[in-house]
């Protein structure tokens, strides 16, 4: 059920399917279902959001957007001491993100000529929270305060509905403690399109960040690919990537596994480690685990079926380039010395360092953001920040005597590429008479 490979036996297939899980392929589910919601939310609004939510989430909604009164009975109606847990989070994640703030800059050449960057926030963000399967008020901290942070003066949320057609209590507390008014009962590819779109109740986005599944996957990218708002990323399975040595405690390593084995049946846990001998132990403590049935069981069980996998590495060196080429969501550095191998690790969305430093610490407390990239996404990008949303602008101002000097390479470059009679002209003109 759990096998332990030798790295440098892996075959060349075993490798690609590891370094190469892309997300799923969701053309169809974009033809059949996501492409015709879109347009019908597009073409009837607030109709077409109430329809699709009682037909997929067997909900009929009297109001799409929840009222104050849903958000301000959710601090009443959750426990003091989680209320507590989730204002020190937000505490935490406040102090990290502010130092993710940017400045602008400006320089002058000698001609007079004056170049420089400004940011500003994107005016109206939403945030998906999902729902489903499970509830992640957590995610709220996460896609919200770096939003306000940057200084977006609209925020929206975006949320299944609970089984009675309100708003959950902690999500209701969370939105109350982050003062935030525009939440859309409605999850899926119609809440997305809703958001998107913007209709007769939801005010438009201009990005959408978030994770979700499938089919919010899929209505995110559509609308990006519409020009319609910008996007975070195309979320897909949960994953780690564990590097361990001989000093690491087995039952640490297998609960740290197995915590993100229990996220989804295809969740993906990985464990490279340069001692057989905690291989061996941290699969007998994963597979105790799963006898014993605790917690969310079956999830675990199917997860570690069908991604984990235990890798013995030579080397600590080769343990960290795999990982490098995997590009893991989250990776833990699990050694002796981690700060000591820093400068070596890239393409990671979160880094946990030492064997104080769980995953969970981050999806919840610390202060890091833990809506991140998947499925090797982080070879190429980031996980959500303040940057999410923030739009840079680059400007000019030129002197005559700057843009003299740039006239001939102007009409050279202009002239090569077919656009000599007006891009090079547009310089020419202004020296006409001189």
């Amino acid at each position: 059920m759990l096998p332990i490979k030798q790295l440098r036996s892996l075959t060349a297939h075993e490798r690609y399917s590891l370094l190469h899980r892309f997300g799923e392929d969701f053309s169809d589910v974009m033809i059949k279902t996501v492409i015709p919601i879109v347009n019908d939310v597009k073409l009837r609004g607030d109709d077409a959001v109430r329809e699709y939510t009682e037909r997929f989430d067997g909900v009929r909604l009297d109001s799409i957007m929840a009222d104050h009164g849903e958000i301000e009975d959710g601090v009443k109606n959750t426990p003091g001491e989680l209320l507590d847990a989730f204002k020190a989070a937000k505490a935490n994640i406040e102090e990290f993100h502010r130092r993710q703030l940017r400045q602008g800059y400006e320089y002058s050449r000698g001609d007079g000529t004056v170049l420089g960057v400004a940011y500003q926030p994107i005016d109206r963000a939403a945030v998906y929270v999902p729902g489903g399967k499970a509830s992640y008020p957590s995610s709220i901290l996460m896609g919200v305060i770096p939003a306000q942070i940057a200084g977006c003066k609209e925020i929206t949320l975006i949320t299944p509905p609970a089984r009675d057609g309100g708003l959950g209590p902690v999500t209701g507390a969370m939105c109350a403690m982050l003062g935030v008014r525009n939440v859309v009962k409605s999850g899926g590819a119609q809440g997305i399109a809703a958001a998107g779109l913007g209709t007769e109740s939801v005010p438009k986005a201009d990005i959408i960040v978030g994770p979700g599944n499938v089919y919010v996957t899929a209505a995110k990218s559509y609308l990006f690919s519409l020009g319609a708002v910008q996007i975070d990323s195309m979320a897909g399975p949960s994953e780690v990537l564990i590097i361990a040595d001989e000093t690491a405690d087995p039952e640490w390593v297998a609960w740290d596994f197995l915590s993100q084995a229990e996220h989804a049946e295809d969740a993906a846990a990985l464990l490279v480690t340069t001692s057989p001998g905690l291989a061996e132990k941290v699969r007998n403590e994963i597979l105790r685990d799963l006898d014993s049935k605790s917690g969310r069981h079956e999830i675990k069980k199917a997860s570690v079926a069908a991604n984990g996998v235990i890798i013995v590495a030579p080397t600590l060196e080769e343990a960290i380039d795999f990982s490098n080429h995997y590009g893991p969501e989250h990776m833990q550095l699990m050694i002796k010395d981690p700060m000591a191998y820093l400068g070596s690790i890239k393409n990671v969305g979160s880094l946990f360092l030492g064997h104080y430093s769980p995953v969970a610490v981050g999806d919840y407390y610390s202060g890091t953001n833990h809506i991140l990239p998947t499925g090797g996404a982080a070879r190429f990008s980031s996980g959500t920040s303040v940057d999410t949303f923030l739009r840079r602008t680059t400007y000019q101002m030129l002197t005559p005597e700057g843009l003299k000097k740039a006239l001939d390479p102007v009409k050279t470059m202009s002239q090569y590429e077919g656009f000599g009679d007006k891009h090079g002209g547009s310089l020419e003109i202004r020296f006409k008479n001189s």
